[in-house]
């Protein structure tokens, strides 16, 4: 008995499908993150905190280019403003967690407010790593610190979004500390 010519079409339809399937989604840009280190050490609660001014984080040229600012690439100049837009991804993250009366960018530094400040310590095609810290408005003492790296990272775009959002939770889950 020989098989129908148009089950195997359809099997080998199915086949090449379910391969190409296969392989798109194992080409997906993800990433894995890992928290290296979050260390609290304010001795009054969180919560006492009513507003957040953001910085934006310090990216040292050297991380993403060894050229000068006068021959800077397209690329160069993306690499650049990477710092704002992660800025305006945490401040909307925090934002939606409501944990602060006010969030902002570019606020006064009151004696209820953390100041959050932090430095990419590696730019690169498949790994970027931060160190974030939170400062008491009135004295200027860090009262949190937070390292981490994202690692498999195929898309810097959607990584920065990622990476203000696990600020953004660090920040979430050290309110009632």
């Amino acid at each position: 008995m020989r098989p129908d010519p148009g089950l195997c079409s359809i099997l080998a339809r199915l086949l090449v499908c379910l391969f190409v399937a296969g392989f798109f989604s194992a080409c997906a840009a993800t990433s894995t993150t890992i928290i290296e280190e979050e260390v609290v050490t304010n001795q009054k609660p969180m919560y006492t905190y009513k507003s957040i001014v953001i910085r934006d984080f310090e990216l040292k040229r050297e991380l993403y280019t060894d050229s000068d600012d006068a021959s800077m690439s397209q690329r160069d100049r993306r690499y650049a403003q990477i710092p704002g837009e992660l800025s305006e991804h945490i401040e909307r993250y925090i934002k939606s967690h409501r944990s602060f009366r006010e969030v902002t960018r570019n606020g006064e530094v009151t004696p209820t407010t953390l100041l959050l400040k932090g430095r990419f310590t590696r730019l690169g095609r498949f790994r970027v790593s931060v160190i974030v810290s939170l400062h008491d408005g009135a004295s200027g003492q860090e009262v949190a610190y937070f390292r981490q790296t994202l690692w498999d990272v195929l898309d810097t775009t959607e990584t920065i979004n990622n990476l203000a959002r696990e600020v953004a939770d660090f920040i979430a889950r050290i309110q009632y500390k």
